[in-house]
């Protein structure tokens, strides 16, 4: 091959080398772009998982402090609503008078409503005792008939919500509620009963919490119930209380209750000075175990009275009162009168003994 011919056969072999050369480099950058985006893109995942996991981490430790913090803010809540609870309900116990008792009321509501006022009742008409938060606080009368709320917690002895109009709440009162704006604010009634008597009723306006409001009512009831009470004394019959027999099954085992029911035909006067002492005693006992039935199990007592079944819905409490006065005053003294069941019958059942309940074993004696 002469020297021309190789030289055009090594210029195209040249040409196609370098041909060969510029295809390879352009599908070498296009994978090296193609690994590069991939790599990047995989950074970017990871980053964003970790990103994400950082987040979640985050997100979880802040709604765990934040649970904490509520859960820790209810407790704190709960613990103050208690002793807050306790203060007024001590404050009330020794309380000397009817008058200091209400205004005591509308003192202890200061915690659960921005304003309160309590009403005395007596003959069809209402009168301010003592008021707070109001927008006067000059002494307020008027008549039940006026006042449509009014009569309804004393028809039903229940707590009532009413819209402050002149038709609920009367003309005087509505005018001390009003705020000045268009909206027109809501009451809440709560009543005050002793001896199965609507006496008083508290108001409350504002940002009301109704349930310890209801509380502080029951327990000043209570205590207006033992001021107008008349004291313990010897039992005013010549003989001591009979109890009859009761028509209901009796548990087998309460060999006591079994019994024939205990007629007592001895009289005060011929009491030993500790036996009298410890019907007394018995006497007091009775009432305040039936009141604090009254004041810590109100729900229970309400469902019991409505079904007819007393005994029913505080079967617990009240076998445990009965265990306690039996082993306190009935085992101690054969003249001994089952006064728990007497107060049950009259605080609880309004000397209704159908509203006890078919399950009731009843007197104890």
């Amino acid at each position: 091959m002469d020297d021309h011919a190789l030289g055009k056969w090594k210029a195209i072999f040249d040409q196609h080398q370098a041909a060969l050369a510029a295809e390879l480099s352009v599908t070498l950058a296009r994978e090296l772009e193609a690994s590069a985006a991939q790599l990047k893109a995989q950074h970017e995942d990871s980053l964003t998982q970790a990103l994400q996991a950082e987040k979640n981490a985050a997100t979880a430790q802040l709604d765990a402090a934040r649970h904490q913090s509520s859960n820790e803010g209810r407790e704190a809540g709960r613990r103050a609503t208690a002793e807050a609870l306790n203060q007024a309900l001590r404050r009330l116990r020794q309380s000397p008078s009817e008058a200091a008792v209400l205004q005591l009321l509308v003192e202890s509501t200061v915690a659960w409503a921005p304003a309160a006022a309590v009403f005395a009742l007596q003959d069809d008409s209402a009168r301010s005792l003592a008021l707070r938060g109001l927008l006067h606080e000059d002494e307020l009368q008027f008549s039940l008939a006026a006042a449509g709320a009014f009569r309804t917690v004393v028809d039903t002895k229940d707590p009532v919500t009413a819209v402050a109009t002149e038709a609920e709440l009367s003309a005087a009162l509505a005018n001390a509620l009003a705020t000045g704006d268009e909206t027109t604010p809501r009451a809440y009634l709560f009543p005050v009963s002793a001896r199965q008597n609507v006496v008083a009723v508290l108001l409350a306006s504002g940002k009301v919490a109704p349930a310890p409001l209801e509380l502080l009512c029951e327990a000043a009831g209570m205590k207006l119930e033992l001021l107008v009470a008349p004291a313990i004394v010897p039992l005013k019959n010549p003989e001591l209380v009979q109890i009859a027999a009761a028509a209901v099954t009796v548990p087998a085992e309460s060999a006591r209750a079994a019994q024939t029911p205990q007629t007592v035909s001895q009289k005060w006067s011929d009491l030993s000075a500790d036996d009298q002492k410890l019907h007394l005693q018995a006497q007091r006992v009775a009432r305040v175990k039936v009141a604090e039935l009254r004041l810590y199990q109100a729900e229970e007592l309400r469902k019991g009275v409505f079904s007819g079944n007393i005994y029913g819905s505080l079967r617990t409490q009240i076998d445990a009162a009965r265990s306690e006065f039996l082993q306190t005053f009935l085992s101690k003294s054969p003249t001994m009168v089952d006064y728990l069941h007497l107060e049950m019958l009259r605080s609880l059942a309004h000397d209704d003994d159908r509203l006890l309940g078919p399950d009731y074993p009843g007197p104890m004696v």
